[in-house]
């Protein structure tokens, strides 16, 4: 794995817990020579992620929405920086720079933004692993609901394969790796 998008929160006001993840993300990617894609913030775990992948000698590009540049702090963001004019150029191009998705903890952004690789994995338009990572259980109600939605038939059994939930950041990062290899053998 050479890339992978992170969504997540540009909130600063999460638990300690959450923040260290994002750091230990950040820390790993950067120091396993993987490319971190990401929303282009400073502030919150997307900044936290981003200053730790380039602290540990990670190269980290970042698709910032225009008009949240003075939200989210573009003036001091990490590594190279991409402005686009719509939420879904953002998704699109992070998805096209990517070859697997991370989701830290997040609101409704990083819940749509989910969904959507979901989506387009599903229908086999990018057909990307997603990995929901937290440390204290913050994905369960959502694995929950997946769960749910097979249930009741409205979502493909197979959709599963596509959706990872890891505890902790080297979860996170090997499940990811072990889905591209698990791929790569399925169609040699």
């Amino acid at each position: 794995m050479r890339s992978v998008v992170v969504y997540c929160s540009s909130s600063d006001r999460l638990p300690q817990v959450t923040l260290d993840l994002a750091h230990d993300l950040g820390h790993l990617l950067g120091s396993r020579g993987i490319r971190l894609v990401y929303g282009g913030g400073a502030r919150g775990l997307m900044g936290i992620v981003a200053r730790a992948a380039v602290a540990a000698g990670g190269e980290v590009q970042g698709f910032m929405l225009q008009a949240l540049r003075e939200r989210e702090g573009a003036g001091v963001a990490v590594g190279a920086l991409h402005f686009v004019s719509t939420l879904e150029e953002r998704k699109r191009l992070m998805t096209a720079a990517a070859e697997a998705v991370i989701a830290l903890p997040g609101g409704i952004g990083t819940l749509d933004e989910i969904t959507e690789a979901l989506t387009l994995a599903d229908i086999h338009l990018a057909p990307i692993p997603v990995c929901l990572c937290d440390a204290d259980g913050f994905w369960d109600p959502f694995m929950l609901m997946i769960s749910r939605f097979e249930a009741y038939g409205v979502i493909r059994a197979g959709l599963r394969s596509d959706l990872i939930h890891a505890r902790g950041a080297a979860a996170a990062v090997n499940s990811c790796i072990a889905a591209l290899q698990a791929r790569t053998v399925g169609t040699a």
